[in-house]
């Protein structure tokens, strides 16, 4: 027969690893709690503590949505979804903004999309970070930039950046104007979008940095000729604005010149495969302090002279250090989002009406989306967010709501404390 558990006092033997632990061992805080020893209390929740706890927790979770909801009752937001507007000819459209309350600065610039899945499993993959921050020794050939598939090169030339992500970049353009409430003309918004403005700083430290489209490699080649460098094509170093919309004059934007440019095929590249001649962007001397690009005016022909009506700014950041190619290269969770464009610092007043001029370049309806503008101000908690107040004050009432029924029932229909008669098995 087995031998029994208990001992002749009753009380249980002790194993025989526990008998070779010596007495501070078994005194143990981890002795008691592999053998299971440890005290515990469990406390009984009775009425007179289950009720003002749900009462008093409700009443924290209600003040708590009350002061969120006050917190973001102070941001004004306006949205406009521009999908379907009209366009002119050289694909521009606009719409309005009606001011109805005062916005104070930062005044923020969003553009949102709807459906756009930028969270799939191969867009998230394709593109290769070391391309982006490597600066002085950009890779040229598709055997060294693996991770951008499945688009890597086009026309034989490695893309400056490739992948998915940097050449699905959303590239509409947008120019705000303002007419005040005593106004006849308009003025155009002076709108930051700095990278150091509109990035995480934490995507400013070195993960992006240009490079030189006119450094010559070891074989005479120029990168510029070796690379197929669409980014300075949307984001040049230097850049032309109309700043003249008196009278009622119309936005017609102006876009950097390009000029084609010839080299040698590049290492890796199949000569059938490669275009000899390529367009580029027309300017010269990106990393120096002046430098130089050459325009035109979308419907005309020949290089546009940006005086006048118009005006050059410099652009600190350009190519992939540019602040819209950073922001959009952090990807969203979710299919609908919003990404940072711009920052104005100035007030608008009640009254004002905000004019948009857009050009439409980024498509969504193939893909059945949806693109908006949005201006919002911000608050303590940061743009207009009304859920999280609204969902601590639903929670504090359940909870209350909950607390005082219990204290109805228990003053309705009193019944003694772990009282087992209504138990079905003792009726």
């Amino acid at each position: 027969m087995l031998a029994s558990p208990h001992t002749s006092s009753g009380d249980f033997a002790v194993p025989g690893h526990a008998r070779a632990l010596s007495g501070e061992q078994q005194r143990s805080i981890w002795y008691h709690f592999s053998q299971q020893r440890l005290k515990a209390w469990q406390p009984i929740l009775t009425p007179a503590w289950t009720i003002p706890f749900y009462v008093a927790a409700g009443a924290f979770f209600l003040i708590m949505g009350l002061l969120l909801a006050y917190a973001v009752s102070g941001s004004v937001e306006y949205s406009h979804d521009y999908t379907d507007d009209e366009l002119d000819s050289n694909r521009v459209g606009r719409f309005d903004f009606e001011i109805t309350e005062d916005m104070s600065p930062p005044i923020w610039i969003y553009y949102q999309l709807e459906g756009f899945y930028q969270n799939h499993r191969r867009y998230v993959k394709s593109y290769d970070p070391s391309q982006l921050s490597e600066g002085d020794a950009p890779k040229t050939t598709e055997a060294e930039l693996q991770r951008c598939d499945p688009l890597t090169a086009l026309g034989g030339r490695v893309m400056y950046p490739c992948g998915l992500v940097a050449s699905s970049l959303f590239n509409d353009s947008y120019v705000f104007l303002r007419q005040g409430p005593q106004d006849s003309d308009w003025a155009r918004v002076d709108v930051n979008d700095e990278a150091e403005t509109i990035a995480w700083p934490a995507d400013l430290n070195g993960k992006y940095r240009n490079v030189d489209p006119e450094a010559v490699d070891s074989q005479g080649r120029k990168n510029q000729e070796v690379l197929n460098m669409w980014i300075l094509q949307r984001y040049p170093p230097v850049e032309c604005e109309q700043i003249d919309f008196s009278g009622g004059k119309a936005y017609v934007p102006v876009s950097v010149a390009t000029r084609t440019v010839s080299g040698p095929t590049p290492d890796g590249a199949a000569a059938t495969d490669f275009a000899s001649e390529a367009p580029v962007a027309d300017c010269s001397g990106y990393m120096t302090s002046t430098p130089v690009c050459n325009f035109t005016r979308v419907g005309e022909h020949g290089h546009f002279h940006c005086d006048g009506e118009y005006r050059k700014v410099r652009r600190r950041r350009w190519g992939i250090e540019s602040g819209h190619l950073i922001v959009w290269m952090r990807i969203a969770g979710l299919p609908n989002f919003r990404k940072l464009w711009g920052k104005v610092d100035s007030r608008l007043q009640a009254g004002t009406t905000l004019r948009v001029y857009f050009v439409d370049n980024f498509p969504v309806k193939p893909f059945y989306g949806r693109k908006s503008v949005v201006i919002a101000t911000s608050s303590l908690l940061g743009g207009q967010f009304d859920f999280l107040g609204f969902g601590y004050c639903v929670l504090g009432v359940c909870c209350l709501t909950f607390g005082l029924w219990k204290w109805v029932q228990c003053k309705c229909w009193p019944r003694p404390l772990g009282d087992i008669s209504i138990l079905t098995s003792y009726r």
